[in-house]
């Protein structure tokens, strides 16, 4: 009976190697507070993953997952699918959502790298798109690494209003901006991470019934091991 154990315990460390083995970066378990943008709308405080690497060809962002189609070293496209549950409300009855769709990209002088993404509703939950503007860059503060981006988000009618629509009010097109800053510290092959992101709407969305702000912000912390 021994050795049939030995064997099997021996097969699943052999299994779960390969698994492993495809993966680089910073994987980790974090706690997320979502302070959202809607009327009267407690902040959400929930445990999740963050991932800021690679599984073999597969790039994951936190909640966005790209896989690129071409590169040149200056330019490169993705395809990509990403979660949307920053939008998402419990008193209103909103749901997260799942994208799909593909991005351009350009790596800068400088450090900057900049990317234009289309993304399409797969989930057929707001059956909207969004256009979303990048740029970004990583630094090294001490012992610190820090991500910073900036973004400009299109969204159209039909996301913005199964986010924001009432009975009586229809908002238009949204052009939202986002900040991010995602600061990494090393501590051997684990790393500790803190992140902030913050979405300003406009007039639009702020004069729907649903909103009491014109700001969600969402904060996240961890600890990741990094392959």
């Amino acid at each position: 009976m021994k050795p049939i154990i030995l064997i099997t315990l021996f097969s699943l460390n052999i299994f779960a190697l390969d698994l492993v083995k495809p993966a680089s970066g910073l994987w980790g378990i974090g706690l997320g507070y979502l302070d959202t943008n809607y009327k009267d709308e407690d902040p959400l405080l929930s445990p999740a993953p963050y991932i800021f690497g690679t599984y073999g060809d597969v790039n994951i962002e936190a909640n966005r997952a790209t896989y690129t189609l071409w590169g040149n070293g200056t330019f490169y496209t993705s395809v990509l699918g990403q979660l949307r549950t920053h939008q998402r409300s419990k008193k209103y009855n909103k749901s997260s959502s799942f994208e799909l769709g593909a991005d351009i990209g350009v790596i800068l002088p400088k450090g900057f790298i900049t990317r234009l993404a289309l993304l399409l509703d797969a989930s057929n939950t707001h059956n909207g798109y969004e256009l979303d503007y990048q740029i970004y860059r990583h630094d090294r503060l001490g012992p610190f690494s820090l991500l910073s981006s900036l973004a400009l988000q299109y969204q159209d009618k039909d996301l913005s209003n199964y986010y924001y629509g009432t009975a009586s009010y229809t908002p238009d097109t949204a052009l939202v901006t986002e900040v991010e800053f995602i600061a990494t510290l090393p501590i051997n092959d684990f790393s500790l991470f803190l992140g902030l992101k913050s979405y300003f709407y406009p007039q639009t969305i702020n004069n729907s019934p649903l909103t009491g702000s014109n700001n969600t912000t969402l904060m996240f912390t961890g600890l990741g091991y990094s392959f």
